[in-house]
């Protein structure tokens, strides 16, 4: 995956700072003596680095977190190599020596670029290292394995806001109904009905020819639900629709604008339209066009799954309500 240029140019610009501190620095050692590489020197060093990339996301993988941790060890022996070469030339010393200090001994230059070096490297890691996908479960138990049950509270307090009564009276069985009557079609009326409200938006979004994928995640970033055709894979994709979504709150944050509730991408041949809600992220990829149809799709798409997470939801806190008075009676 290629990291952005705007991400290149921020790596390289405080690079040269923790490059250009020491070598004021240089050749004073602030009280310390020089240090000898050994393997646990290093095995400390891919500690350090591990920690704090599992702090920047803690839902990453051993096997990615131990990448992350080797790339970060690589960039601090490179940017110590260059650190050897500006001694060399500046101070006229041995290039063997002037490396083996920049890059091992050195411990001003060799602690700054330990310590700076998961920070300066952690908007590669967001790209390089996405947050882990989980493999979509049966749609035939959704709430079985705990993936809804697990947004649970984010979307009570949805429902607190007003899902219920203030939505747009969109009913599901209206669009089971907009399929003709025909033979071939009570398997697709049977197949709609059975399955839960966020499949039942996105295949009703996948119906307009132009989409690709369709996909709702939660805000751990777990698939909910989904559309797709042709090779996009949707469980690859869809966690894209929080980095996005993040990235662009980064950056209206700095106006005060807070977060936004819909971004609209449009590429030379796909469009990418994510909208976001209080309990989960809807992303659809489709090839661009100029009418409005799919955006009408999107919208009622969108209606469907309120009313869905409205209900069933609304249905559970009722029955945890009862519960408890049971209980205390």
């Amino acid at each position: 995956m290629d990291i952005p240029a705007r991400v290149a140019r921020q790596i390289l610009l405080f690079s040269l700072l923790v490059l250009i501190a020491p070598m004021i620095l240089f050749p004073e050692q602030l009280g310390s003596g020089l240090a000898k590489v050994s393997l646990l020197s290093v095995m400390y060093e891919l500690a350090y680095y591990g920690a704090v990339i599992f702090i920047f996301n803690r839902r990453i993988s051993l096997l990615q977190m131990a990448q992350a941790a080797g790339l970060c060890l690589i960039y601090r022996l490179v940017v110590g190599a260059v650190f050897g070469v500006l001694v060399a030339a500046v101070y006229s010393m041995n290039l063997t020596v002037s490396l083996t200090l920049g890059m091992s001994s050195y411990l001003p230059a060799i602690l700054l670029h330990i310590a700076a070096t998961p920070f300066i490297l952690k908007p590669a890691m967001r790209v390089l290292f996405p947050l882990e996908t989980v493999r979509h479960l049966p749609r035939s138990a959704p709430s079985s394995a705990g993936v809804i049950d697990r947004g649970m509270a984010s979307m009570s307090v949805s429902v607190e806001k007003g899902f219920s009564g203030a939505l747009p009276t969109v009913s599901d069985q209206s669009i089971v109904g907009e399929t003709k009557e025909s033979p071939t079609n009570p398997p697709l009326r049977a197949a709609l009905v059975n399955t839960n409200g966020f499949d039942r938006a996105t295949r009703y979004i996948g119906e307009d020819s132009s989409v690709q994928m369709a996909a709702v995640v939660n805000q751990e970033g777990l698939l909910l639900g989904h559309y797709k055709q042709g090779s996009v894979d949707a469980e690859a994709w869809a966690p894209f629709s929080l980095l996005f979504t993040e990235m662009n709150r980064q950056v209206l944050s700095r106006a005060g604008w807070g977060s936004p509730e819909k971004i609209n991408i449009m590429l030379k041949d796909k469009r990418i339209v994510i909208a976001r809600e209080e309990s989960f992220t809807l992303m659809v990829v489709a090839q661009r066009q100029v009418d409005d149809l799919l955006s009408i799709r999107i919208t009622r798409g969108l209606e469907i799954i309120r009313k869905y997470t409205a209900e069933r939801y609304s249905q559970k806190l009722l029955a945890n309500v009862e519960k408890i008075y049971v209980s205390s009676t």
